[in-house]
């Protein structure tokens, strides 16, 4: 767990428009830094940046925050993957308690040894060892240039050859053998990859965790993983998502494949939004990475059988953490590397993705042939219907007519055994579960709600300014404040909450409507050319709208012959007082 220093700390030293010029294209107008906004499609800047505040806000699509929560959002990161990229870019060495500092130490050094190990790979492909490496990729129609793109390299097959390397590089042999890369046999000390060419595996936050190995030539698994260690877990981690992440986000989907090569392929023809499962079944933690950074997934595995029934476990899988699922049956060819070597590849790939089936149509065409035969036909049919049971009404209606005319029911029938069997298998969590995701998407699709102009601007000059805190209190002000986030804010302002402990609680619940508040009345301070002296002019300007506003009911009222006689004098009484400008506050 990471302190409020630490986070202060990176705050100070990262200047948030370093940071997003990386992603955006920014100019200065007038106070404030404006660009194109890389959460939606705009083709005039509505992306606001102020430098003077370190804050960001989007005045079409809503979304804004600080350094972290623009971080968080670009590149799908939880916060404390966040805080650790942009420490390391500040130079920033985090606090913390001594179980995660020790931890922390032992990931650094495996992390220095991948570094160390991947120049070792990269520099034994290149030079004469590596002959047999370079003709193997030549045949696979992998040039030296995509080999420096995806950092591939090559592991000699002498016995211990990477081991002297490091020893040479100061690592203890300890240290060596706990990072996995060297394995300790009856004779010694051995390297864990011999005669393999070497994929290098980063995290999401582009660090190096781990390799994976494919052989070629001689005994042993066709392909080889870094095992399980602080540092690497495949279960927890998929192949080219640091590259794929950024463009994920801007086509709206991620393209799911099996092995290195076909993500490599993919990357080479354009379609950089492709990942790989690291060569294992799809987890739940893949499949949790995956819905942080798409909504939509199709899913691309071999068409044998085994890659047919790996690519159905892995839709529902997805389907149960909120991600669209869609499977791409190939065709002309086994594999997406295959595919796309062919001539006009990239087309007829496209063309397969085209047509790829939703999850309900997909597990009926796949269980099909098993329900002509007698033997296998109810065990097909109660695994296609426990599967649609397990589905919300809303994925399953679509294709329900096509999905009884293959079982040979009508469709109110179908319903109804669905139905049926979704009642029977946990009703209640099921029916949560979809409300949940239904309101989950709603709340995607969702238009976003803005608070005040005025009383933001008012709220994020308070967060600013000690000085501003002190003019006002909490029984003179709260009354003109209509927005009910807003007013938890400056309640808790004056009250005496500072703003860093209000960011670190909302950080703590995971809640960034506050963030969003005070962003977007930064950047309106900062359109408007407004600072501090203007505290007390919008406070005059929501006290008037405030007395306005009661005034006009109160007018309706005494028009109707409603109004009582204490209301006739209150109205008197504010018109008054806006005539001669007396102040509440």
């Amino acid at each position: 767990m990471f302190g409020g220093d630490d986070v202060n700390e990176v705050k100070s030293k990262i200047d948030i428009t370093d940071v997003i010029k990386d992603y955006v294209t920014l100019h200065r107008k007038g106070r404030a830094y404006w660009g194109l906004c890389p959460f939606h499609n705009e083709k005039t800047p509505s992306f606001c940046v102020s430098q003077e505040r370190q804050t960001y806000h989007c005045f079409g699509c809503g979304k804004g925050g600080d350094v972290f929560t623009f971080l968080m959002e670009i590149e799908r990161l939880d916060f404390k993957e966040a805080l650790e990229k942009l420490a390391e870019k500040a130079g920033v060495r985090l606090h913390s308690v001594a179980a995660e500092r020790t931890a922390r130490g032992a990931r650094r050094t495996y992390g220095d040894i991948n570094l160390q190990a991947l120049d070792f790979f990269v520099k034994s492909l290149e030079g004469s060892a590596g002959e047999a490496a370079r003709a193997y990729l030549a045949r696979r129609g992998i040039a030296p240039g995509v080999s420096k793109r995806f950092e591939l390299g090559w592991a000699p097959s002498s016995w211990d050859s990477l081991f002297n390397y490091l020893i040479k590089c100061g690592f203890s042999k300890n240290q060596i053998v706990e990072s996995g890369l060297v394995s300790q046999g009856e004779s010694g000390l051995y390297d864990r990859f011999r005669g393999r060419v070497m994929f290098p595996i980063y995290s999401i936050t582009d660090k190096l965790i781990g390799f994976g190995g494919r052989i070629i030539g001689g005994d042993g698994a066709k392909y080889l993983n870094s095992p399980e260690s602080p540092l690497f877990s495949k279960r927890d981690n998929l192949y080219l998502l640091n590259k794929a992440k950024v463009s994920i986000r801007d086509k709206g989907c991620a393209i799911l494949v099996e092995g290195y090569m076909d993500a490599i392929r993919a990357h080479m023809f354009g379609f950089t939004n492709t990942i790989a499962s690291l060569g294992t079944a799809l987890t739940e933690s893949q499949a949790a990475l995956i819905k942080r950074t798409a909504g939509l997934c199709y899913i691309c595995y071999d068409s044998d059988e085994a890659g047919q029934e790996a690519a159905l476990r892995g839709m529902y899988m997805l389907q149960r953490h909120g991600v669209a699922v869609k499977v791409v049956r190939l065709t002309g060819g086994k594999d997406p590397d295959e595919i796309l070597l062919q001539e006009n590849g990239p087309d007829i790939f496209t063309e397969e993705l085209g047509k790829a089936l939703p999850l309900p149509v997909y597990h009926t065409v796949l269980r099909s042939r098993d329900m002509d035969v007698p033997e296998r036909s109810v065990s097909a049919r109660n695994d296609l219907l426990d599967g649609l049971a397990s589905l919300s009404a809303f994925d399953v209606l679509p294709h329900l007519d096509r999905i009884a005319q293959q079982l040979g029911m009508f469709p109110h029938e179908l319903r109804e055994e669905i139905e049926s069997r979704r009642t029977k298998t946990s009703a209640g969590a099921q029916g949560h579960a979809e409300a949940g995701l239904r309101e989950s998407r709603d709340d995607d699709n969702a238009t976003p709600r803005y608070a005040d102009d005025i009383e933001c601007m008012f709220c994020s000059l308070l967060w600013e300014s000690p000085r501003a805190r002190e003019s006002f209190s909490i029984e003179e002000i709260i009354s003109f404040i209509k927005d009910p986030e807003v007013q938890n804010i400056i309640t808790a302002l004056l009250s005496g909450e500072r703003p860093e402990q209000l960011e670190a609680r909302w950080r703590q619940i995971g809640d960034s409507r506050g963030q969003t508040i005070i962003a977007r009345g930064n950047s309106l301070l900062a359109k408007e050319g407004l600072d501090f002296e203007s505290v007390h002019k919008l406070a005059a300007v929501m006290r008037k709208r405030c007395i306005e506003n009661r005034m006009s009911l109160l007018r309706s009222r005494m028009t109707r012959g409603s109004a009582t006689e204490a209301e006739q004098l209150e109205y008197q009484h504010l018109s008054r007082i806006l005539k001669g400008g007396k102040s509440l506050v």
